[in-house]
């Protein structure tokens, strides 16, 4: 003998809504890349280079030097302030021109600079729930021949942080 089935004209269940709510994460830019003052070659070209990880310099190539007097050679050094414990690109410009030169820029890798892309990561001190901050550099290198604009030049970049 067969039964009738019962249908069902409607159904509950329930489900939960979540969301995490950061603090926003800032940029505060502490120094500027400077590369002091240099003697550019007199025969092959040389690249000079300011470290991303720790300011110190070094050329290669030719025969141009860093010199004193025009300035103590550093890297670009910003705090990062925003959410403890969380991870965060960090994006700056890959070049900056000053009067005539390129500068290839290079921002810190945490645990190695990062160059061909310019983008790097870091992770903010602290917990989940509370503030926290790290700070990186941006360092570069410039090629200078014997023909290389000579005089004081500046130019400027940009750096961009943002959360994972």
């Amino acid at each position: 003998m067969a039964s009738s089935a019962f249908a069902q004209a409607s159904a509950t269940t329930s489900a939960t809504a979540s969301i995490t709510v950061f603090q926003p994460i800032t940029i505060t830019k502490n120094s500027d890349l400077t590369f002091g003052r240099v003697i550019r070659t007199s025969s092959t070209p040389t690249i000079f280079t300011v470290s991303a990880a720790n300011g110190g310099t070094s050329t290669s190539g030719g025969n141009g030097i860093f010199t004193s007097g025009g300035g103590t050679p550093a890297r670009a050094t910003f705090t990062v302030n925003g959410e403890g414990g969380q991870a965060f690109n960090i994006l700056s410009d890959a070049t900056v021109v000053a009067n005539g030169n390129t500068i290839n820029l290079v921002a810190q890798g945490f645990g190695a600079p990062v160059s061909t892309t310019n983008t790097s990561t870091g992770t903010i001190s602290g917990t989940l729930g509370s503030s926290g901050s790290t700070t990186f550099g941006v360092g570069g290198n410039v090629t200078l021949s014997s023909t290389s604009p000579t005089g004081v030049a500046s130019g400027s970049f940009n750096v961009t942080v943002t959360y994972q």
